[in-house]
């Protein structure tokens, strides 16, 4: 949406500059000269705009990349960009009921498939199960909720989970597994140390087996972290008595393909009448939508904020120029020029003092994120996490820069409309004898 109201400012503005340009020659040059005869309030007005514009571009950096680092953090983190699943999933809390039984089948048609494999990362099939672990030796127990996954898909899809000692899952020792931290203390349990771990598996029996501690993981999330496990799928197949999965994990090698890869994806599953639901990395990350709309409101506020603090500024220095121009503007009205043409010029120069305080914003605002970035700004935990990060101002995006430059570009042309018509209307006689 910012955006296209950004274009279309754009295009409104340089229209008019242009249209003025070709048609006016000579009062767009009046208009971009007079910026120079008064330097103190030019200065003054462009101060007050690079100020505000450098805080919206430093922001917008900043929340750029908190939005960026929050959504790796969430697709790394065991979710991927897409998610496959049994549509019976979401109508009901056994997961038993909703597995998806031909997962290799349906592994290798995806990955093999024209128009889908040059654009998948990699694909994982995770199972889901419940139960209770204990650690026999030092007679403690717990309840968990364990994720079956695949050790070298995990690798990326996991990438952003911290391994506090020993080290990811084997793809060749299938007898062990890794805990979260919370989990782990609670256990009192340690690299190497053998847990007995008891499940209801799918058929509604019991499932038991020992499992070595090959690593304890943190993911900065503690509710997760104290009761999450992962084995391989192997291995939770096996104490599930199932060869289905919960669910399937794509990674996509960039993030833009999304929508156009679930397009593809769901005629697939359409041609083939497959019993299956996709779902995007934000639709099952509530999360992040929230944090989303807290980061984007803030945005908003700051930017209108800004906004209004250039409008009053150039508002200001525009009437104090009318009033001081007083017998300049009513000299070019006694000698023919018509109220529409002082419209104008006051008009270009609100436009020239805004893309001035526009470019200056970016300049100095680039300079700053750049000194910034050299040792990054040192961030507490979000809400419901453990894990602090070092935040950077992002500042590789068009619509930031397209922003921090038409913000002071509009508002002062909009600041500009009032004192405009004002001068326009100036009554000749009465305007001469203003001293």
């Amino acid at each position: 949406m910012a955006v296209i109201i950004s274009a279309i400012a754009a295009a409104l503005i340089s229209g008019f500059v242009l249209y003025c340009a070709l048609c006016s020659r000579q009062l767009t040059t009046f208009a971009l000269l007079n910026l120079f005869r008064h330097k103190r309030r030019s200065i003054s007005t462009l101060m007050a705009m690079i100020i505000g514009g450098v805080a919206v571009f430093c922001w917008g950096g900043f929340s750029d990349y908190a939005f960026w680092i929050l959504k790796q953090q969430t697709i790394r983190m065991n979710v991927g960009h897409l998610q496959l699943y049994n549509p019976v999933y979401f109508q009901t809390a056994n997961r038993n009921l909703s597995l998806i039984h031909d997962y290799p089948t349906l592994k290798a048609e995806i990955e093999n498939h024209p128009d889908l494999s040059s654009a998948i990362a990699t694909l994982s099939g995770q199972l889901e199960f419940t139960g209770v672990i204990s650690h026999y030796e030092n007679e403690t127990a717990s309840y968990f909720s364990a994720l079956g996954i695949e050790p070298l898909p995990a690798l990326k899809l996991g990438a952003f989970e911290k391994q506090i000692s020993g080290s990811e899952l084997s793809r060749i020792k299938p007898l062990e597994a890794t805990l979260g931290s919370g989990l782990a203390a609670t256990l009192n349990a340690h690299y190497a140390d053998w847990l007995d771990v008891m499940v209801v598996n799918s058929s509604g029996g019991q499932g038991a087996l020992s499992l070595k501690l090959r690593g304890i993981f943190s993911s900065g999330i503690k509710d997760y972290d104290d009761v999450a496990m992962k084995v391989p799928l192997v291995t939770a197949q096996r104490i599930m008595g199932t060869q289905g999965v919960t669910k399937v994990l794509i990674l996509l090698k960039n993030d833009a393909d999304v929508l156009a890869f679930r397009a593809k994806l769901q005629r697939v599953i359409d041609e083939k009448n497959l019993p299956l639901t996709i779902r995007s990395w934000k639709e099952v990350s509530p999360f992040y939508q929230q944090v989303e709309s807290l980061l984007s409101g803030i945005s908003f506020f700051i930017r209108a904020m800004v906004a209004l603090m250039v409008i009053f500024m150039i508002g200001n220095a525009m009437t104090m120029n009318i009033v001081e121009r007083t017998r300049e503007i009513t000299t070019l009205r006694a000698i023919g020029l018509r109220p529409l043409a002082i419209n104008r010029l006051l008009l270009l120069e609100g436009i020239f003092i805004g893309g001035l305080g526009g470019l200056g914003s970016l300049l100095v605002g680039s300079v700053l994120a750049g000194l910034v970035n050299l040792q990054g700004i040192a961030m507490p935990p979000s809400p419901g996490q453990t894990h602090g990060y070092t935040a950077f101002i992002k500042t590789d995006s068009a619509e930031l820069f397209a922003v921090t430059f038409l913000l002071p570009v509009v508002t002062s042309a909009l600041a500009a409309i009032l004192p405009a018509i004002r001068a326009s209307r100036l009554n000749i006689a009465d305007a001469f004898k203003f001293s």
